[in-house]
């Protein structure tokens, strides 16, 4: 029996993939260890762990934390338009990967959702002020929070809200790498009858 088309055209799948597989990766001390960014395993052929790394979290407070955000930003994304969303989602998690490879030899280990998780707030920031005319000012206050969390963590060298047992150094090049996939996904993704910015024909 066919799902009706106006549920399977709102079902969040690519929010609930992502966050199912993160609950069971952190419950599974294996697959955790399988998917996480380890710089010496990819050098020895593991590649996959460039872009399975997201999945990975080192404390339930980590994980909570990134599902709360992603899983709440994902679903009002998919829900309305999801056409960009995977732009967003993949273009995080590989480009961050690569970078961490190639420019920051000091990383070991890498994992969590937050690169996927601003970036799918950004996108939705930005969706939202170029295609509704009214409450434009609270989604611009969004990103501007956004940038100011980065900023303050970057200062600060620790995590706002994310608490663990062992050290934890953030990465603002996920975050920031997360802001532009959500640029590139708006620019890709952008609604014809629905966009207000001023085009000319």
């Amino acid at each position: 029996m066919a799902w009706p088309e106006s549920l399977t055209s709102k079902l969040p799948v690519v929010t609930l993939v992502i966050v199912l597989i993160s609950l069971i990766t952190y419950g599974w001390p294996y697959l955790s260890e399988l998917l996480v960014y380890d710089r010496e395993a990819i050098f020895k052929g593991e590649l996959w762990r460039i872009i399975t790394a997201p999945f990975v979290h080192f404390s339930l407070s980590h994980l909570c934390w990134n599902i709360l955000v992603f899983g709440a930003a994902g679903w009002a994304i998919e829900t309305q338009n999801s056409r960009g969303f995977w732009i967003v989602c993949g273009f995080s998690s590989l480009s961050a990967g690569l970078i961490f490879l190639w420019a920051m030899p000091e990383l070991i280990r890498y994992g969590g959702l937050s690169g996927l998780a601003t970036g799918s707030v950004a996108y939705l920031c930005l969706y939202k002020s170029v295609t509704i005319g009214k409450n434009k000012f609270i989604w611009l206050t969004i990103l501007i929070l956004i940038g100011v969390k980065i900023i303050i963590e970057v200062t600060a060298g620790n995590p706002i809200f994310v608490q663990t047992d062992t050290p934890f150094h953030v990465l603002p090049v996920a975050h920031f790498l997360g802001c532009i996939g959500a640029i590139i996904a708006l620019i890709w993704s952008r609604p014809a009858k629905k966009f207000r910015w001023r085009q000319s024909d």
